[in-house]
């Protein structure tokens, strides 16, 4: 079993520091269970593609290297929970956007994933990852995507071939294609009979131009919902994973034989 938590948050586009109080006041204030694993939405800590890349981007190699890894690493530490942060980083002909994690008592970041798939907005100043990169948590092993990644289902098919059993994906995903991000979302779900946990940013001011979507999601690996998140309000929700019900389903429903090779099922 693995209790899964959604920080679902509003950040305020440029205000690192009190981005970083609030998203530590909302884990805190949740209790989550020691060994959980906590997401934030897609870069939490600036909001969404902030006026200044350069200034906002952090190094998140180490828990001293950056104002976010050590916040992350504080937390994972504090709550002795696998912590998944987001965020921009450096790259060579430009800037990630990076998935960084943390897991209690560390001192470098314990896995990362650089977006492969860049929204159109990104595609100027940002630089597309290349790997895949899954890690273990538990008797669990996580692939994790971000956003737009979503809208590629070779991505997800990629990562349960080499054994994924929950996917992940952090998002700033729009409210006006908000139908779009609960369809695809079951869709990989129900397609790779992986659990999904999904966190989506929120904006909770009225009248906002852009608004986010908010309705983060945990999903089953036969499409159920387990956790739905509200449209417009900042919020933890969570959920408890079974890992042999997903075991048992894929047997029962063999969708994935020839794909997935046996001893990853």
């Amino acid at each position: 079993m693995l209790k899964v938590y959604l920080v679902q948050f509003d950040s305020k586009k440029g205000i690192k520091s009190e981005n970083l109080a609030q998203a530590k006041k909302m884990i805190l204030e949740a209790h989550p269970d020691e060994g959980s694993l906590v997401l934030l939405p897609e870069m939490f800590a600036t909001g969404y593609l902030p006026q200044s890349l350069a200034e906002s981007a952090e190094d998140f190699s180490t828990s001293e290297s950056g104002e976010t890894a050590r916040m992350i690493s504080e937390l994972a530490c504090t709550t002795n929970c696998t912590i998944m942060g987001a965020g921009i980083t450096h790259a060579p002909d430009g800037f990630f956007n990076h998935v960084s994690i943390y897991t209690p008592g560390a001192t470098k970041e314990f896995a990362g994933y650089d977006k492969m798939n860049l929204f159109f907005p990104e595609r100027e100043a940002f630089s597309p990852g290349k790997d895949i990169n899954l890690f273990r948590i538990k008797e669990w092993k996580v692939a994790s995507f971000i956003c737009y990644d979503l809208r590629f289902p070779e991505l997800f098919r990629e990562a349960t071939k080499q054994g994924a059993n929950l996917i992940t994906i952090q998002a700033a995903w729009p409210a006006k294609r908000k139908a779009h991000w609960e369809t695809l979302l079951k869709a990989r779900a129900i397609e790779n009979q992986v659990y999904i946990a999904a966190v989506n940013g929120v904006t909770t001011a009225p009248n906002h131009p852009h608004p986010l979507a908010g309705t983060s999601f945990i999903i089953s690996p036969n499409g159920d919902i387990i956790a739905e998140g509200k449209a417009n309000q900042e919020e933890v929700l969570t959920a408890e994973l079974d890992l042999h019900a997903e075991k048992e389903y894929r047997k029962t429903f063999p969708v994935l034989d020839g794909i997935v090779p046996p001893d990853l099922m």
